[in-house]
Parts: C-alpha cells; structure tokens; sequence
C-alpha cells in the first residue's frame, strides 16, 4: 500500500489510482478504497476500470449490510427489516431479488406497506425488463394496493411514472387527477394534468401500450437514436477505438451500432454493411427473445462456431461487438464494455 501510494504521489494517473485502491480494498480497508477511487474519479470521470472499481467496492458494502438485514430476520421478520433489505435491492438494481423479497415479506406479514413494496419493485422491473406480462403484474399488483389505502399518493405517483412512460395518456391523466386531488394547488402537478390532457385523444389504452412496449423495447421518453447519435459524436470519438481493437490479427471486424448508425471496423464496402446488418439482427433478436422470456434486459452475448466467435455487449441504447478467430482477451472484453453506453470526451472531461 505503501508503494502504490508512493507511485500516485509521483505520478497521478488512472492506474495508479486503481492501484492504490485495489491494495486498499485487499487490506480490508474500504473506506479508504472507496475515497482513493472517488478522487480518482473526480480526476479522471470517465476511466472504466476507476468506475468499476468503485462498482465493486460500493457492491461489497451492499452485501455486507445484506447479510445483516437476512440474519435479522432469520431472528424474525420484521416490517422494518423487510422495507430497508427490499429499498437496498432496488437502489442497487436488483430488481427481481427485491420483487422476491416483497413477496416473501407479503406471505410472512401481509399489509398495505408489504404490498406496496411490491409494486414498486414491479414497476421497477417492467421499466428495466419492459415485458407485457411484468406490465401487467405491476398495475395489478397497484390496484390491489390501492384497495386497502387508495388515497395513498405513493402509488399513484407509481401509477403515473409507468403509465407516462408507456404513453397510456389518458391512464396517466387520471393518475394526475388523483394526485391533484390529494395534494390540491400543485402548480407541477396542474402544469403535468395540463399537458397529460393534450395528449389523451387517441391515445393507446394500457395493454396495447404495453404490447407496443415489448415489440420495440423502447418507452416513450427513451431518446431517438438519432438523437443520441447527434448529441454523442459518435464517428468522431469511437472509430479510433475500434482501429486499436483491430490491430489484433484474430479481430476480422470491431463494430458500434446505435440505432441506424454502425461504424465498423475490418471489413470493406459491401462486407461492412452486410457484417452490420447481421450483427444488428443478433442483437435485436437477443433482446426480443430476453424479454418474452422474462430474462430481462441482456448486457452481453456471445456466439461460437465454425466462423469464429461473435462477442458483443448491449444495452438498449447501444452495442459494441468483435467477430474474432478465436476468444477474446480480458482486455479486448473490457473495450467493448466500455464503449457501450459511451460518452466522448474533451481533455478527459465527459461531455
């Protein structure tokens, strides 16, 4: 620990401040791990493993206290126990742990605030998941809330936040109402009803709007990919990150696909649009098949035969992937996850 902090002091760069903290964190000390990478980050904000890092070190933390709240209530299930382990879960994206922690809290101590729990965590899952019948279980699971306490303004704000992001209009309009109702002269909430009321005429009720949710995978407020595209820069900042991928002679192409745009690496001309198009399908086809199968949203793939290997990692928005001769480095997979979901820079500042 002593070297590496003598390293930093010398030279302050992103992996000396990986360094440090991964000594840090392997002494025990996660505290001091968690300050070193929070410095680094504020030095260098967009270094992928300084994010990861502090990933890590946030997750072992998470799980420390896991473990607490499980052991508790081994002791005995407690509604206080119950609410802090599901809040925990959803703060850390573990959605269908949290949901499964709310039904369990529901069959052991049955009453509005376990039931709540749960829709929330269904709310959560379908946005995350965006599958039909995980919709459908989040707006029963409201309902049946709302049977007990139907003036509680948590769950219409549930209700709203789901049925918005769907486009279900006139759903979310009535949400709106009820929310202005409970909390009258509410000039954001006049200002959303307002708003919410222009939007109603033809608007798709909540299962069709859910269907359409589940073929394109995407919610209303999602961003064009054009747009993304604009705003990201995309040919200027990731064409050189897919040149150095493809200076391996086992890479035949290194490829970034976000909505119509796809840059690629390696092949030429007509062999780059069709490796492209055939690439966009896999990826498209994954996400479809993950959420009719209620897997959830995927963030890799990989396909193996007698072409190679296909390796790629996803996100809604966008993917990265590399056709190779053979399995891919640790640091080859490190790139294509970094590039996903990337954000250009200027003098190591994210725009």
């Amino acid at each position: 620990m002593r070297d590496a902090r003598a390293r930093l002091s010398k030279q302050v760069t992103p992996s000396n401040y990986v360094a440090l903290a991964q000594e840090c964190a392997m002494a025990g000390d996660l505290r001091e791990a968690r300050r070193v990478a929070t410095e680094g980050l504020g030095q260098f904000p967009t270094h992928g493993e300084l994010r990861r890092i502090a990933e890590r070190i946030d997750k072992q933390d998470r799980e420390s206290r896991l473990g607490e709240l499980r052991s508790e209530l081994v002791e005995g299930p407690r509604d206080a126990v119950f609410r802090e382990l599901v809040d925990l879960l959803l703060e850390s994206g573990d959605v269908s742990r949290a949901e499964q922690t709310a039904t369990d809290w529901c069959a052991k101590l049955d009453g509005p605030e376990a039931r709540l729990a749960v829709a929330r965590a269904r709310v959560e899952r379908f946005i995350a998941d965006r599958g039909r019948d995980v919709g459908q279980l989040a707006f029963e699971a409201l309902d049946q809330f709302d049977e007990l306490r139907g003036s509680d303004k948590r769950s219409w704000r549930l209700r709203l936040q789901i049925t918005t992001a769907i486009g279900a209009w006139r759903e979310a309009r009535r949400a709106a109402a009820r929310l202005l109702e409970l909390e009258p002269g509410s000039p954001a909430l006049e200002a959303r009803f307002r708003t919410l009321d222009t939007l109603c005429a033809d608007a798709p009720d909540v299962n069709q709007a859910l269907r359409e949710v589940e073929k394109t995978g995407r919610l209303v407020d999602d961003p064009t990919h054009e747009q993304e595209s604009e705003r990201d820069g995309l040919a200027h900042d990731v064409r050189p990150v897919l040149r150095e991928l493809t200076r391996d002679q086992e890479i035949r192409a290194a490829l970034y696909l976000r909505g119509s745009t796809a840059l690629v690496q390696g092949p030429k001309g007509a062999t780059a649009e069709r490796t492209a198009r055939q690439v966009r399908e896999v990826v498209q086809s994954g996400r479809t098949v993950a959420r009719r199968l209620g897997l959830g949203r995927i963030t890799d793939l990989r396909l193996e035969g007698d072409f190679g290997t296909l390796s790629a990692a996803c996100s809604e928005a966008d993917s990265a992937a590399m056709w190779s001769s053979g399995k891919l480095t640790t640091s080859q997979e490190r790139a294509l996850v970094d590039l996903v979901g990337w954000r250009p820079t200027v003098d190591g500042v994210e725009r």
